[in-house]
């Protein structure tokens, strides 16, 4: 039994299994944080300017979350999916949207959810309140 205690141990990179809650809460807020931004992004514009920001905001927050300790690749992650975002012709606005993604999967995959969150709400309201325009 200790054994496959220990390669369970292993396998997760040190991560105790008592920690899978906040993960999950991780992922969570990341996924309904990224939502509401890219609702009321695309309600501010009204257009498209960012398509299935949940999804890319969990997969973000895992890959930041395995990576935690390592600043460097938890960053060149982020830059790699924001990148990956860029394929295709995009304005401004859209690439803000990424990288406001980017940054709530970031914020959450490395344990700040509360901060994140409060960041969030603080952001959202000034979306809302400021008058935004569409680039000419």
């Amino acid at each position: 039994m200790e054994t496959i205690k220990n390669l369970l141990i292993d396998s997760l990179n040190g991560f105790s299994p008592k920690f899978i809650p906040f993960f999950l809460l991780q992922l969570l807020v990341a996924g309904l944080l990224s939502y509401a931004l890219q609702k009321l992004l695309n309600r501010k514009f009204k257009e498209e300017i960012l398509d299935k920001a949940p999804v890319l905001a969990i997969g973000l927050t895992v890959l930041v979350a395995i990576t935690k300790y390592s600043l460097p690749f938890s960053v060149l992650a982020a830059a790699a999916i924001i990148l990956l975002g860029v394929s295709r012709e995009r304005g401004k606005d859209q690439l803000t949207g990424l990288f406001l993604v980017a940054m709530i999967s970031i914020g959450c995959g490395v344990g700040s959810v509360f901060l994140t969150f409060l960041g969030a709400i603080i952001l959202f309201t000034t979306i809302i309140f400021l008058p935004l325009k569409k680039d000419a």
